[in-house]
């Protein structure tokens, strides 16, 4: 099965199979009906693609880790054991992906020009380059307990973008107290990361 090339803007499907779960989509196309592959590609080649971009890549490696993240899906779909979860699953494959992108093309690049270095003085005062800061931010969410964890995944980190309200559903809570809740969260986040620095 070749995968189609995801491009910028998917189609929509107006045909009533985009109503079908991301379960039920695995489902089917473990079952062997091939046009559940292409809704589930239509349905989130877009958010592929823009957590590739958003990794740093240039646009021809976003479509290229694109294509991959979704192999692997096509690779992967039998040991997918809640298929309600592939949104995060592809955003995590993603954005390996696209890291090992960005590796392979830091190692290719011949010796760097001096203003493409962070100078000593950079490093020395504290002041981290952003992969060094987002590395760091995402060690500790990770190490946030729930439910701060899991809201500040949905608030800031889902490409999604969900509202409070969907985040309020998602996590089984009232939409009135998703906004207090944010701030003690943010506020345990702030401090975690002030005793890493």
């Amino acid at each position: 099965m070749q995968l189609p090339e995801p491009t910028p803007s998917g189609p929509a499907r107006a045909d009533g199979r985009s109503q079908i779960s991301d379960a039920g989509l695995l489902r089917r196309i473990r079952e062997g009906h091939t046009e559940a592959w292409d809704v589930l590609i239509d349905r989130h080649q877009q958010l592929v693609y823009s957590v590739a971009l958003r990794s740093g890549l240039e646009p021809q490696d976003a479509v290229d880790v694109a294509q991959s993240s979704f192999l692997a899906l096509l690779e992967s779909q039998d040991s997918l054991q809640d298929g309600e979860r592939l949104v995060g699953w592809l955003v995590t494959v993603t954005r390996r992906q696209a890291w090992k992108v960005r590796e392979r093309r830091h190692r290719e690049r011949p010796a760097a020009e001096p203003q493409d270095l962070a100078t000593d003085e950079q490093v020395d005062s504290g002041g981290l380059l952003d992969w060094e800061r987002l590395s760091v931010l995402h060690a500790a969410v990770d190490q946030l307990g729930s439910p701060c964890r899991e809201l500040i995944r949905a608030l800031y980190l889902d490409a999604r973008q969900p509202t409070y309200t969907q985040v309020a559903r998602e996590l089984g809570r009232a939409v009135g107290g998703i906004g207090p809740l944010r701030g003690r969260c943010l506020e345990r986040l702030r401090r975690m990361l002030e005793e890493t620095s």
